[in-house]
């Protein structure tokens, strides 16, 4: 026998098959269970989700020997001719190849006639959004008022095509992406039954890359299988879809941020020069952005999308040093690239052009960084000034404190003063040239041993003090200006 490709081998035959569907599917298995099918019915979805899977499941559900529960037995010989093509009361139509009026007709003459085989006869119209305006006319006397032995399934991608008049006549039912988990349980099922060892990154990205649709995630599997045979890993995969792994894409991201024209270009061309795709490069970068915007705001409440173990730390150094308006801006860029690249001949000057202009976007945010680093240490910088001068203010009471309950006449004289600091061992007052008196006053031995006592107990050392003048005007005392070059000039500020 002929090989078939996994997603044909791996087409749901019954509904409890059918992957993601669950309210779809048990609302039509009850439905013919019961005895109440439709007699039209529009499917509508992505690519890949089973829509024409459950036209054909119903086909055979409606014409079943050995119904059970609703679901087809698949084992009768209704059930075998209808998944063998040899059915002729299962009719399908791919409406892009006949869309127009005249084959409409034909079916409108053909409806009439009787099942020849089965009880109902089934009509499974495929892209039904691409028949002309008097075809979809043509079709809706039929499908309002059928014979009773047909039912018409309409299957599309295009809804908002659907004229409103059809729209109305039909039980419609949506068939929605189905999410990466979903996708990976059915892979991994697919791979155990073929043999088949592949990493748990490798299933992901296939599954990522399906966007939501089983049968393309089932044929991306089948061309990485043929590639490399039973043992797969996350750069197989990689290389089959063109694809940029997400430290390559973290580093790139850094370059863009950092302004880097050349490591950009460099890095480009090296992977287009792997065989990369520019299309590719662009929408990965996409779901990058993605996952720093989301990450910025929600944290690790999110489900990563691109993001492994080694793009980790970028991550969480750039979600610290990004604007998220301008990641925002910049994945508009990206995902309109995205689409132009499709249809671009000079795909590698798309690319680069299309990483410099984010470049651009993030150029203000690298100044307002650098602006913010500055401001933050002219801040740091004065915190330590306030810090130090507040210290001092706080040292400089106790000081005189502890001299007034020892003697008030010393405070008095030593109140005029300022403390300047302390270096080493000698704590350094200063006094303006206007207390000369009190300066010399306080060097007398009997008021400098109060003063010193009172040091020593509140710094727990021996510490000898030195008085100084003070200029209003200037400071001109070879003393002062070793305390300035101490202490720093605001520390010997002395204001009236």
């Amino acid at each position: 026998m002929s090989y078939l490709a996994l997603y044909r081998v791996w087409r749901p035959q019954r509904f409890t098959e059918v992957v993601g569907q669950e309210k779809t599917v048990t609302a039509l298995q009850n439905a013919i269970r019961d005895g109440k099918t439709s007699h039209a019915y529009l499917f509508t979805g992505p690519r890949g989700t089973g829509k024409t899977s459950i036209a054909k499941i119903i086909a055979r559900a409606v014409n079943c020997a050995d119904l059970r529960d609703g679901e087809p037995c698949n084992h009768c010989i209704t059930c075998k001719d209808i998944n063998n093509g040899n059915f002729m009361d299962v009719i399908e139509i791919d409406a892009a190849s006949n869309r127009g009026i005249d084959e409409i007709r034909d079916l409108r003459e053909k409806v009439r006639i009787m099942p020849a085989q089965g009880k109902t006869k089934v009509y499974i119209i495929d892209e039904v959004h691409m028949l002309t305006t008097e075809a979809f006319n043509a079709l809706l006397k039929t499908i309002e008022e059928p014979p009773e032995a047909v039912i018409f399934i309409l299957a599309t991608t295009e809804p908002q095509k659907i004229p409103a008049t059809i729209y109305s006549r039909c039980q419609v039912y949506n068939f929605r992406r189905l999410n990466i988990s979903e996708i990976v349980e059915r892979l991994e099922q697919v791979a155990f039954s073929n043999d088949i060892s592949i990493e748990q990154q490798a299933l992901f990205l296939i599954a990522r890359r399906a966007n939501g649709g089983m049968r393309d995630a089932l044929s991306t599997m089948d061309q990485v299988f043929s590639y490399k045979g039973k043992h797969i890993n996350k750069n197989d995969v990689l290389d089959v879809l063109g694809l940029v792994d997400d430290l390559f894409l973290a580093k790139l991201m850094d370059a863009v941020f950092d302004q880097n024209v050349a490591t950009i270009v460099e890095m480009l061309g090296t992977a287009l020069n792997e065989g990369k795709e520019a299309q590719q490069i662009v929408g990965e970068a996409g779901w990058y952005l993605r996952d720093l915007l989301l990450y910025s705001i929600l944290g690790d409440r999110i489900d990563f999308s691109i993001i492994g173990e080694n793009s980790r730390p970028f991550l969480d150094k750039q979600r610290d040093t990004t604007d998220k308006d301008k990641i925002i801006s910049a994945l508009k860029i990206l995902m309109d690239k995205v689409e132009k690249l499709r249809f671009s001949e000079g795909n590698r000057f798309m690319l680069e052009m299309a990483f410099i202009e984010i470049m651009t976007v993030f150029a203000d945010q690298e100044e307002k960084k650098q602006k913010r680093s500055v401001k933050k240490t002219k801040a740091a910088e004065n915190r330590v000034k306030t810090d130090r001068i507040e210290a001092r203010d706080i040292l400089w009471g106790k000081i005189l404190a502890g001299v007034k309950e020892k003697k008030i006449p010393t405070h008095a004289l030593l109140s005029q003063g300022k403390l300047i600091g302390v270096k080493e061992d000698i704590l350094y007052i200063g006094f303006k040239k206007g207390y000369k008196f009190h300066k010399e006053r306080m060097e007398e031995k009997e008021n400098r041993e109060i003063a010193e006592e009172i040091v020593k107990d509140i710094l727990a050392k021996d510490i000898k003090i030195q008085f100084i003048f003070l200029d209003d005007e200037k400071y001109n005392s070879i003393i002062v200006k070793k305390a300035i070059e101490y202490f720093g000039e605001e520390s010997i500020d002395i204001k009236d």
